[in-house]
């Protein structure tokens, strides 16, 4: 595998190149793809390269996997935790908003730029050399990939929640060159249109599902719905969800712990990156959230906060696990019974890093449902397929603010540790004109106790406080890009 992984980005090394330092380049820089990507083989060679490019690498996993969990207050480190940073140094920052990291922009656009260019290659080959519909197939994962990558963009950097919005992502789809390293930034508006347009591609030409490391189109079909419903096009995601899945039907795997303990076989997952056993040592996700006889693994887990919200809901077993034993400082003071995340990091260290799987779907149209106004008793229909799966307490909400309630528990629990759900909950349920951020700051410790302190000083320094809440509901455009690309704007808040 590693000798395959290897040649692909060799294949891809004679394109690629690091888009924030573009114009430090010279012309040479401006590839020539004769010659590079001509047979059926290197072309999947190359394929490989791209979804090697998938947030992240085998050394950061962690991070783009579990930053929303630490800037929602679910996921904490011990505060006896004394020696040195458990992982990253971030994990100090993330809770309080006050750190911003290139990792996704940077895998993205690199996921971007390495799509272009074999697209490019592709498309002067003829489907004559490919067996089959392969080339097709080639072409619709393409789209697929690109398509994720740029909706990670948008909705981690830019204003996805305003259409009218300036602040959209910047659009990279010509062989970069030193001429259009300059680019401003597109309306949001725009920048659903070319996903959606990606994504419809995808349905058409990319595989039907085999298995859940490669773009397909059940993966797409639920991307589309996710991307609608970002858009707050609610309606428009139900009939996309409808067309994914039947969720009046029970969910793909009769067992939540199935998810993550076999996901080689359940039906469950749409679209992951798979690390083997290897890859997922080299990501220190074993370091994260393990449990070594030494006691130096496992310093990431659900805050005390979030442990007391999910109360004895039976999926914790499958999030949680417990650390018998943790050193928390050099002088070997040992923490007992800390718990970490379960379903990140299992004991085989195979753990995929999930993008799409079939409960947010079921979730998607919940909450859809509701924000249309529909019945509660609609609206609840998904989400007691959710919760009867996991065997917990079935309730028919009595009023709406309950229904909301029980929508967002279920975003936050059963999504739990999987690539942000519980930060784009947080913003969601807040509201996006005049946020209220009651949520937030009830499971965000560490936040709130930052917010008290600046409002005790005085209700200005604390109003000025809660809007630096407000324009951190996104990252800052790292600033490698600001400073090479002069013309695309920073988002508000951070200049």
């Amino acid at each position: 595998m590693k000798k395959i992984l290897t040649m692909a980005l060799l294949s891809l090394s004679l394109v690629s190149c690091d888009l924030t330092n573009v114009v430090d380049l010279p012309p040479k820089y401006q590839a020539d793809l004769d010659g590079a990507i001509t047979t059926p083989a290197a072309v999947e060679l190359a394929l490989n390269g791209v979804y090697q490019q998938l947030p992240g690498d085998v050394s950061n996993v962690i991070y783009p996997t579990v930053s929303g969990s630490f800037k929602s207050g679910a996921m904490t480190r011990p505060k006896k935790f004394t020696m040195g940073n458990a992982v990253y140094y971030t994990e100090r920052y993330l809770p309080l908003l006050n750190y911003s990291d290139a990792t996704e922009w940077t895998s993205d656009y690199a996921m971007i730029k390495n799509a272009n260019f074999l697209e490019i290659a592709v498309n002067r080959m003829s489907d004559g050399d490919f067996s089959g519909n392969r080339r097709q197939e080639v072409l619709g994962e393409i789209a697929y990939l690109r398509a994720f990558a740029y909706f990670r963009i948008l909705n981690h950097f830019c204003e996805f929640w305003n259409e009218n919005s300036e602040y959209g992502v910047v659009f990279r789809n010509e062989p970069p060159s030193v001429s259009n390293a300059p680019m401003t930034r597109s309306l949001v508006k725009d920048s659903y249109e070319y996903i959606l347009n990606e994504i419809e591609t995808a349905i058409e030409k990319a595989p039907a599902y085999s298995k859940i490391s490669q773009a397909n189109k059940q993966a797409a079909k639920a991307l589309k719905a996710k991307v609608l419903f970002f858009a707050q096009r609610y309606a428009e995601a139900i009939n996309a969800v409808d067309d994914a899945i039947d969720t009046n039907s029970q969910l793909p795997d009769p067992s939540y712990g199935n998810i993550f303990d076999n996901f080689n076989s359940t039906k469950e997952i749409y679209f992951a990156r798979v690390f083997d056993a290897n890859d997922a040592g080299r990501s220190m996700r074993s370091s994260a959230f393990g449990n070594s006889p030494n006691k130096n693994q496992g310093f990431w887990g659900p805050s005390e906060n979030f442990i007391e919200f999910v109360g004895d809901d039976p999926r914790t077993s499958a999030i949680y696990r417990n650390v018998d034993s943790l050193s928390i400082n050099r002088n070997a003071e040992i923490l007992y019974d800390y718990k970490t995340v379960r379903k990140v990091w299992n004991p085989a260290d195979n753990m995929p890093v999930i993008y799409s799987r079939a409960a947010e779907l079921y979730l998607i149209k919940a909450e859809s449902l509701y924000r249309t106004g529909a019945s509660i008793s609609e609206c609840y229909k998904p989400i007691e397929q959710i919760r009867n799966r996991a065997g917990a307490v079935v309730q028919l909400p009595a009023t709406r603010q309950e229904l909301e309630d029980a929508i967002f528990s279920e975003w936050m629990i059963e999504m739990s540790f999987e690539n942000w759900h519980e930060w784009f909950a947080m913003i969601r349920f807040a509201g996006y004109e005049n946020p209220d951020f009651s949520r937030l700051l009830a499971m965000n410790a560490d936040l709130k106790d930052a917010y008290d302190t600046e409002y005790e000083a005085s209700e200005a320094q604390g109003q000025k406080y809660y809007q630096r809440i407000i324009d951190r509901r996104i990252d800052a455009i790292p600033s490698a890009e600001i400073s090479a690309n002069l013309l695309c704007k920073q988002n508000p808040g951070y200049n």
